[in-house]
């Protein structure tokens, strides 16, 4: 096996300090656990956050009681998440029989993958976004984000490894999760290509890099977006670079 040398080295001396690591900050919209917690309201009965005493509960069937019970839990859950528990929050959403409906398992497999990634358990947050993602019929809105994470997720699992051979089936996830989600989303930003730009040349595609790197900085400058300086030097260093034994390009 070899040693990652080549394409860190590259990544190292292209890139150095000057990209930071993207950071997607993929938000819940709208709360995914709101969402469920909402889907389990009982109809019949005026929504309150009011705990109800013995008496009241006692009346309940058997339906009803479990059903308060479950939204006592995912209020729970959306609690832990807004205090930034999300190891928390995902061990008692796991403990839940909540994915009954297609829509509100997505939104389950959702809510895991998140909280694991914002908790440092790559490895359980790629899972769920892979079961997410083999959803049928999944809505964009939801998809998108998830494969766009993912990309991430994978690439960062490439660079924890040592050997090429281990690293090179990350990076080309990573690839092939980028170009799904740049052929489908409608808002693609410099850091976007920045980003794409970075797994090409983990790849040792340093030309599909470059090109990468261009349409970045292109796309900053027709959205009126400061251009850094850094991206100008790195550019001129990479095609500097360009004829040490680097692969064939693979464009979009």
């Amino acid at each position: 096996m070899r040693v990652r040398l080549t394409s860190t080295v590259v990544a190292t001396v292209l890139f150095g300090s000057m990209l930071a690591e993207p950071c997607l900050g993929q938000v819940r919209s709208s709360s995914d656990v709101d969402e469920l917690r909402e889907r389990h309201q009982d109809p019949r009965r005026p929504r309150t956050d009011e705990e109800p005493d013995a008496r009241k509960y006692k009346s309940l069937t058997p339906e009803e009681r479990r059903e308060r019970t479950m939204r006592r839990k995912l209020r729970r859950v959306d609690e832990l998440m807004e205090k930034g528990k999300y190891g928390e929050g995902a061990a008692l959403l796991e403990s839940l029989r909540v994915g009954r409906s297609a829509r509100e398992f997505a939104h389950v497999q959702n809510t895991l993958a998140f909280a694991y990634s914002q908790s440092d358990q790559p490895e359980k947050a790629i899972g769920y976004y892979e079961r997410l993602l083999r959803i049928p019929a999944l809505p964009e809105s939801i998809g998108l984000p998830a494969e766009r994470q993912l990309a991430q997720l994978y690439y960062e699992q490439g660079r924890e490894q040592i050997w090429d051979e281990d690293a090179e089936p990350w990076f080309r996830k990573a690839l092939a999760s980028m170009k799904t989600w740049m052929g489908k989303s409608p808002e693609r930003g410099p850091e976007d290509y920045l980003f794409l730009s970075r797994v090409q040349v983990e790849l040792n595609d340093l030309q599909s890099g470059i090109a990468s790197l261009e349409a970045a900085i292109r796309l900053a400058e027709e959205q009126g977006l400061p251009i850094e300086e850094e991206w100008d030097t790195l550019l001129n260093r990479m095609k500097s670079a360009g004829g040490e034994g680097q692969g064939s390009a693979q464009g979009l």
